[in-house]
C-alpha cells in the first residue's frame, strides 16, 4: 500500500500520538530503504518479517514498536488480495509461503495464515494488466481520502523524517549501512510523496508515476488528465474505497493477533 495508508494502518491500532509516530516511522522506513543504493533487492515482505525478528532479538528495548512491521505486511497482503498481484510481487508471496522460519531463527508469525484465511473471501477474479492498473488507481484514491479527511496523518508523515533517528541503530546494523546512508534513502523516498505539499500536486505526482508504470511494465497508455480528474472529483468514492480497505485490514490484524 501507499505511505499515508500505512500510517493510517498504524493509527487503527495505536492512538497515542508518540507511539503512532514511532511505529509509523519504522513502517514507512521499510519501504524507503528501496532507495538505498543499488544493493541486491530482498523480497520486500520477507525482509519486513526478518527486520522485525532482528529487532526483537538485537534491540529488545524497541519492542513492541517494531510490531508495526507486521502491520505493514498484513496491509500489503490485503492490498494484493483486493487490488491484484503485480508480476514483481508474486515471487515474494512464494517466498513467504515456503520460507523456513526455523532455519532463520525466526519466530513463527502466521501472516501467511491470514493470507490463506482471507484469500477465498476477498479475491474475486484472476487479475490481468487492466485490473492491476485499476487497483493502483484505487490505492491513489485511498491516499487522497486520507489527505482530505485525516490531516493528522500528514503531520505524522512530516515528522517521521526526524523520528527516523530513533530507529537508525537497528536499521544500520540490520543492513550494515551507516546511519547517514539510511537517512539519505529515507529523505529521497520521502520527497517523492510531496508531504505537506499542494493536494493537486501530490495527486499529479502519483498519477504521473502510475501512467509511466502502466506504459513501461504493461504497455498500456493512460490519459493522465482523465485519471487525475476522475480521482479528484470523486471524493465520496475515495472515502468508500478507504473504508472498504479499512474493514478488511482490521479483520486481518484481528486474525493475526488471535492466531
Amino acid at each position: 500500500m501507499l505511505p499515508r495508508r500505512h500510517i493510517l494502518d498504524v493509527w487503527e491500532i495505536a492512538k497515542d500520538r508518540r507511539e503512532l509516530l514511532s511505529m509509523a516511522t519504522i513502517n514507512l522506513a521499510i519501504d524507503a530503504v528501496k532507495f538505498m543504493d543499488r544493493r541486491e533487492k530482498r523480497d520486500h515482505l520477507v525482509e519486513a518479517l526478518e527486520l522485525n525478528e532482528f529487532i526483537c532479538f538485537m534491540f529488545p528495548m524497541k519492542r513492541p514498536g517494531n510490531m508495526s512491521l507486521l502491520f505493514h505486511v498484513i496491509s500489503d497482503l490485503i492490498g494484493l488480495l483486493i487490488y491484484g498481484v503485480p508480476r514483481k510481487t508474486r515471487h515474494s508471496l512464494e517466498n513467504i509461503e515456503t520460507i523456513n522460519y526455523s532455519e532463520k531463527s525466526m519466530r513463527i508469525y502466521p501472516v501467511i495464515e491470514v493470507w490463506n484465511t482471507l484469500k477465498d473471501r476477498i479475491y474475486k477474479k484472476k487479475h490481468g494488466a487492466l485490473s492491476i492498473i485499476e487497483g493502483f488507481i484505487k490505492k491513489i484514491k485511498i491516499e487522497m481520502d486520507i489527505i482530505e479527511n485525516y490531516p493528522f496523518i500528514e503531520d505524522i508523515f512530516f515528522e517521521s523524517k526526524n523520528a527516523l533517528k530513533d530507529w537508525l541503530p537497528s536499521f544500520s546494523q540490520f543492513y550494515d549501512k551507516k546511519g547517514k546512508t539510511i537517512t539519505k534513502a529515507y529523505e529521497t523516498w520521502w520527497d517523492v510523496w510531496k508531504c505537506k505539499g499542494d493536494k493537486d500536486e501530490i495527486l499529479k505526482g502519483m498519477v504521473d508515476r502510475l501512467c509511466l508504470q502502466a506504459e513501461t511494465e504493461y504497455d498500456i497508455k493512460l490519459d493522465n488528465e482523465s485519471v487525475f480528474t476522475s480521482i479528484r472529483k470523486d471524493r465520496e468514492g475515495n472515502r468508500q474505497e478507504n473504508n472498504y480497505f479499512s474493514r478488511w485490514y482490521k479483520e486481518g490484524i484481528n486474525l493475526l493477533l488471535k492466531i
